[in-house]
């Protein structure tokens, strides 16, 4: 077990999701940032789902009450094991009664932790993602003990990973047309492929709000499918960025469509934080 003495800002635990289960009108949910989830699961040779820590902006204060191996990646949050500084991207032993704190996050917003053999909390329809309505705490706040299974580490042989890190500097977000993009007039598609536009202090894992408009005569659509990555204009032309947590359903024109790729960037960027979308053919 993991105690957790301090939940951090926001922390919580997240795999790849609720797959599969939008037609009920569950979102699909998961980590923010998927290739610092891969990371973190392939350095201690988990299965690709394996549940992980998000820890968003400033980290949380655990005590292990079990040994095992650990990693990070994602952003760098000034991690300390006993006092002492420890690295991302490697894999960590923990003993017992090891306590493990973490700073602001610098170099990024989102740092995931993976513990040998996954986290062990319970599976709601297959997946162990917290989420506010299907799992009893949305986040570390009210939770006490994180469980695991103790699942002796062997260091792969000669192994090297090739997976991709996310930059959190990338300003570039590579977007694809939308259902309704071509309802727009052609000065707002020129704003949206040569503006830069910035994250509003509205976001979360549901959505980024962003400070920049465009302009627009769409009128009000009909309800619709939406996705992780969906971008959506209101009448005012204000942009909303739907991230993980969406919903599955929403009423405003889809206008673009983020990449998975950019969904990982975004995940690591917060309020004032720029970029500029490139549209790109499917």
């Amino acid at each position: 077990m993991i105690e957790v003495l301090y939940p951090g800002i926001y922390s919580s635990i997240q795999d790849l999701g609720r797959l599969g289960q939008q037609s009920l009108g569950v979102p699909i949910g998961g980590v923010m940032d998927q290739n610092a989830f891969h990371w973190a699961n392939r350095l201690l040779n988990n299965p690709k789902h394996s549940a992980v820590l998000e820890m968003s902006f400033k980290g949380p204060k655990l005590l292990f009450h079990q040994p095992t191996t650990i990693a990070l990646a994602g952003a760098n949050m000034d991690a300390q094991l006993n006092g002492l500084k420890i690295a991302n991207f490697i894999p960590i032993e923990i003993k017992e009664k090891d306590l493990l704190e973490f700073g602001n996050a610098n170099f990024g917003k989102r740092t995931y932790m993976a513990v040998k053999g996954g986290i062990q909390t319970h599976e709601i329809l297959k997946s162990r993602s917290q989420y506010k309505g299907i799992t009893t705490y949305a986040t570390l706040s009210k939770t006490k003990l994180i469980p695991f299974n103790m699942v002796k580490f062997l260091p792969p042989k000669g192994a090297r990973l090739s997976l991709k890190k996310t930059n959190s500097k990338e300003e570039v977000i590579v977007v694809y047309r939308g259902p309704d993009f071509d309802l727009l007039p052609e000065k707002a598609k020129k704003q949206l492929e040569k503006n830069k536009f910035s994250i509003s202090i509205k976001n979360s894992r549901m959505a980024y709000v962003l400070a920049e408009k465009v302009e627009h005569q769409i009128p009000y659509k009909w309800t619709a499918p939406v996705l992780p990555g969906t971008v959506q204009c209101t009448p005012d032309g204000t942009l909303i960025i739907l991230m993980r947590d969406a919903q599955t359903t929403g009423g405003y024109p889809r206008i673009l469509q983020v990449s998975d790729e950019g969904l990982n960037i975004l995940g690591q960027k917060s309020t004032n934080e720029c970029f500029q979308f490139q549209l790109r053919a499917v």
